[in-house]
C-alpha cells in the first residue's frame, strides 16, 4: 500500500504496503551532501576549483591541498544543487572523482545529485564505491539500501538494511526498511520479526502498524490486525491506506456494516477510485444493497466519463437494482468506449 508518510503525514493510499517502501526511502536521501561536506572540516562558503586536474589521487599534492580541493568540489557542487544546476553539480563532482578516486565523499555526493536525478542505480553505483572505500558506517549502508530499493535491487537492499540494523542498534528505520524489503520478497515471518523490532524502538510510526496489520490479514487473523491498524489509525486518523485495511479486516471478520461506517469517511473523491471504491461495493454486496453500489457506481462513471470499466460495472449493478434502462443507459456508454 503506498503511505504518503510515516511519520504524523496526512493522505492517501492503495493496497500492497510493500511499495511503501519506495516512498518511505526518499527520507534518506537527503543527508548525502550536507553530510559530505560536513566532515570534511572545510569552508561552508563556495570557493573556487583553482587550475585543472592534477594526477589521479592528488599525487604531488599535501594531505591539506587534497582536503583544499575536495572541500571546493563539494561545496560548488551544493550550491549548484541549491541554485537547481543538478547536472552541472554532477559534472564537478565526477572530475572531481576522477581527480581524487579515494574520497569517499564525493561518491556519497555525487549518489545525492544521481539519486535527485532519478538516476537511482548510477546512484547506487556511487554507493557501492562509496562503501568500497570505506567506511562502513551504518548510515551510507542504510543510503545503500534505500537506493538499492529504488531500483529494484531489493535483495542488495534487504543485504544493505541488515548491515544498517547491526551498526545503528537503537534507530528504527533499518528494522523498517529491511521489513519492507522482506515483504516484498514474501518472508513474512522475517518481516514481522523485523516490524516488532522497529516498534519497540519507536512505537510512534503508523507505517509499522498498518505493515504488520497488512501481514495479518494476509494469513486471515483479523482480530490482530483490527488491533494493528487501530494503533495506525490513531497515529494518522486521515490516512486512506489505514481506513482500507480497517474496513478488509471487518469484512473478513464478517463485519460489513461496520466495514461501510470506516469507508465512508473517506473523502468522496477517494471513495470513487480503486480499492476503496472496489472494497464498498463488495460490502453491498455481502449486504444485499445493490441499489447503493449502483448510486455509488454511476457517480464513479459520471466522475471518469471516459473509463470503459466504470460504466460497464454501473450497467451491472443498475441491471442488480431493476433499473433496466438506466443499465442500458451505461452499457452503450461503454460500448462506445470500447469496454
Amino acid at each position: 500500500m503506498e503511505h504518503e508518510s510515516h511519520g504524523g503525514g496526512k493522505g492517501s493510499g492503495s493496497r500492497g504496503l510493500a511499495l511503501g517502501a519506495a516512498a518511505l526511502a526518499l527520507v534518506a536521501v537527503g543527508w548525502f551532501v550536507v553530510r559530505s561536506v560536513s566532515t570534511g572540516g572545510g569552508s561552508a562558503t563556495p570557493s573556487p576549483l583553482g587550475p585543472g586536474p592534477a594526477p589521479a589521487g592528488g599525487v604531488g599534492r599535501s594531505p591539506s591541498q587534497v582536503t583544499t580541493r575536495v572541500d571546493a568540489a563539494l561545496n560548488e557542487a551544493l550550491t549548484l544543487v541549491r541554485d537547481g544546476e543538478g547536472s552541472r553539480a554532477d559534472a564537478v563532482l565526477a572530475q572531481a572523482i576522477s581527480e581524487f578516486p579515494e574520497e569517499q565523499r564525493l561518491y556519497l555526493s555525487r549518489a545525492e545529485v544521481l539519486a535527485a536525478a532519478k538516476k537511482p542505480a548510477e546512484a547506487y553505483e556511487m554507493l557501492e564505491k562509496a562503501l568500497a572505500i570505506g567506511p562502513r558506517d551504518g548510515e551510507t549502508e542504510f543510503a545503500a539500501g534505500t537506493v538499492a530499493s529504488m531500483c529494484g535491487k531489493t535483495e542488495r537492499a534487504a543485504e544493505h538494511f541488515q548491515a544498517a540494523q547491526q551498526k545503528m542498534t537503537t534507530d528504527y528505520r533499518p528494522s523498517l526498511f529491511l521489513a519492507q524489503v522482506q515483504v516484498k520478497l514474501k518472508q513474512a515471518d522475517a518481516a514481522r520479526a523485523n516490524l516488532v523490532l522497529a516498534g519497540k524502538l519507536n512505537p510512534d510510526i503508523a507505517v509499522v502498524w498498518g505493515t504488520l496489520a497488512e501481514l495479518e490479514l494476509a494469513e486471515n487473523r483479523a482480530a490482530l490486525a483490527l488491533q494493528h491498524v487501530a494503533r495506525a489509525r490513531e497515529m494518522e486518523p486521515r490516512v486512506t491506506v489505514w481506513r482500507v485495511i480497517e474496513a478488509r479486516a471487518l469484512k473478513r471478520d464478517a463485519r460489513p456494516r461496520e466495514a461501510l461506517a470506516v469507508l465512508l469517511g473517506v473523502e468522496e473523491g477517494e471513495r470513487l477510485r480503486p480499492p476503496v471504491l472496489t472494497l464498498l461495493l463488495e460490502c453491498y454486496g455481502l449486504l444485499n444493497e445493490p441499489g447503493e453500489a449502483a448510486a455509488l457506481c454511476v457517480r464513479a462513471a459520471e466522475a471518469d466519463t471516459g473509463n470503459p470499466a466504470l460504466a460497464r460495472q454501473a450497467a451491472e449493478w443498475l441491471t442488480r437494482a431493476g433499473q433496466t434502462e438506466r443499465a442500458a443507459e451505461f452499457a452503450q456508454r461503454a460500448t462506445l468506449l470500447g469496454g
